[in-house]
């Protein structure tokens, strides 16, 4: 009755949820994304198969693997470094990417589900009736080298005390001090350089944001002076202001609130508003669904600004050279405030599980401690080393090719995105510390600026319990309402429709959830802090 219950809940979320596509990365909208997710660890070579070429599918397990990500780049196990995994497993894997939202739910449905799941629907597959728990297969298969640190393990513990993945997306604090050239990624906002250098715009305050779309709007009447990425919104003027978007924070007393407590949060809201009023933002951007469109209409020529992630300067500025015109995107790469704040509470994002219906586990489970190992990590992110990529003295990545670079180079090689099955915050970290590009730049700056704790990440809710549904309808209310505040008619009218958000809030349960959060989180971070300290 649990599994069909559990396969219910999934089918019905399903309905209503909507994953993060972020061009590049999708950890979440709600918060920068620091980088990474995984354990660093290694597997011994002996529970690692090495064959003389792609296997045949008669000699070795073909084990098949679902994307639940819509934007994955690649629906293909294919290319060198791939394949070179393959050679070191004794494997062969087959892909599928979820074609929509609902194609994960359907499966649980059916009963016909693939042998391995990478997806971030933690709180669906941490179920010990829908697949397995990866500490109960530590002791089925002892040896197999998958030594799994006391941190990855509680900050992916389930309800039931087991943990079923290693979430990507984290690394404990302690691990980033090994490091001098951390990079944390994040979201971005860009600028049209030649109509910058042309209006005398400059970009050092955020006061100055006001100033040059007032100009560009009078220079260039039939232009957009500002687009935005559907995914991440204006994510980044929410970095700037010090405001965080979505989940618990921490209020100075040391209690949790939800982000709709927030005092700078109405400024941050009437301040679009006014841009909207104004007629810096089109009413259609509001309604895009693919961060394809807002790429389509900035590379296209007839934008000045987009609010985005970190990466799609240097990204729309390769596709904008292809096709032969001559404009340039310069990304802001510099604090405009002092209120400026990075929250991470992430603890792990979308993650490899195994499910009750493999048909090979061991082979299943040896994929994933060599996968979630560092040098199946390393493979996977970076590529064969010699080929793609050397180390210098100090342990960081050279490139052979632009890590940040269009997914023409990095495809045929399957390059990249792999690692994003499995990666860490550290193997992506130092991903860039080498590079020049525009990305790394802004990502050295707001490495200064990240406020972590993972602690808040890890306060979860039950699948069906009445937190995680007054957390599924706040997110449903926020996401109708803030539009409505966005394109308010007047300043009065976004006040009013803000207040009215919060009354919503208040009447769905709010307090509820600050309550239970405020329930878990003291012992939460007293065993956190003991754990980090015996590792230290």
């Amino acid at each position: 009755m649990k599994c069909k219950k559990v396969l219910a809940v999934l089918l019905t979320a399903a309905m209503t949820m909507s994953l993060a596509a972020c061009g590049g990365s999708q950890e979440t909208q709600n918060e920068v994304s620091t980088t990474g997710g995984g354990k660093e660890t290694t597997a011994a070579e002996a529970s690692v198969q090495e064959t003389d070429g792609r296997a045949d599918a008669g000699d070795v397990p073909t084990l098949t693997l679902f994307v639940d990500e819509t934007w994955w780049p690649y629906d293909k196990w294919e290319g060198a470094v791939p394949e070179e995994f393959e050679k070191r497993l004794g494997v062969n894997i087959e892909v599928t990417r979820a074609a929509d939202n609902n194609q994960l739910s359907l499966m649980a449905a059916s009963g016909d589900m693939p042998d391995i799941i990478c997806s971030g629907r933690y709180q669906y597959l941490a179920d010990s009736q829908v697949c397995y728990p990866l500490d109960e297969l530590h002791e089925t298969y002892p040896e197999v080298a998958f030594e799994v640190d006391p941190v990855y393990q509680f900050v992916n513990k389930a309800a039931d005390d087991h943990y079923y993945t290693i979430g990507c997306g984290f690394s404990p604090s302690g691990a980033y001090s090994e490091y001098d050239k951390i990079l944390t990624e994040g979201p971005g906002f860009m600028y049209r350089t030649d109509i910058a250098e042309e209006l005398g715009l400059e970009f050092k305050t955020l006061d100055d944001l006001d100033a040059a779309f007032e100009k560009v709007a009078q220079s260039y009447p039939d232009y957009t002076v500002c687009s935005f990425n559907c995914a991440h919104k204006f994510n980044w003027l929410m970095q700037q202001m010090g405001v965080k978007n979505g989940g618990f924070y921490e209020a100075e007393d040391g209690s949790l609130k939800w982000w709709l407590r927030q005092d700078k949060l109405l400024d941050f809201y009437k301040k679009v508003n006014e841009w909207y009023r104004k007629g810096y933002l089109s009413a259609e951007n509001f309604v895009y669904q693919s961060e394809d469109e807002t790429k389509e209409i900035c590379v296209g020529g007839k934008v000045f600004a987009n609010f985005g992630y970190d990466n799609h300067a240097d990204n729309y500025n390769t596709a904008i050279a292809a096709n032969g015109d001559d404009f340039t995107f310069s990304l802001v790469t510099s604090e405009l405030s002092d209120d400026c704040v990075a929250y991470d509470t992430g603890c792990g994002g979308r993650g490899l599980y195994i499910t009750r219906s493999c048909k090979d586990v061991e082979a299943a489970y040896k994929l994933l401690a060599y996968a979630y190992g560092e040098e199946g990590m390393k493979l996977l992110m970076w590529g064969i080393e010699g080929e793609d990529y050397t180390v210098d003295s100090e342990g960081y990545p050279d490139f052979t090719y632009d890590f940040q670079g269009d997914n023409t180079v990095l495809q045929p090689r399957g390059l990249k995105y792999w690692g994003w099955l499995v990666h860490n915050a550290i193997v992506t970290s130092i991903a860039e510390a080498n590079s020049e590009s525009q990305t790394a730049q802004d990502r050295k700056n707001l490495t200064a600026y990240v406020k972590r704790n993972p602690v808040i990440g890890m306060i979860r809710f039950v699948t069906d319990s009445d937190e995680a549904n007054i957390n599924a309808k706040l997110d449903e209310m926020v996401k109708n309402q803030q539009t409505n505040i966005f394109m308010a008619e007047t300043e009065e009218a976004c006040e009013e429709a803000f207040r009215e958000m919060v009354q919503q809030a208040e009447q769905i349960g709010m307090d509820r959830l600050e309550e239970f959060g405020n329930q878990n989180y003291p012992e939460l971070k007293k065993q956190y802090d003991e754990i980090i300290a015996k590792a230290e």
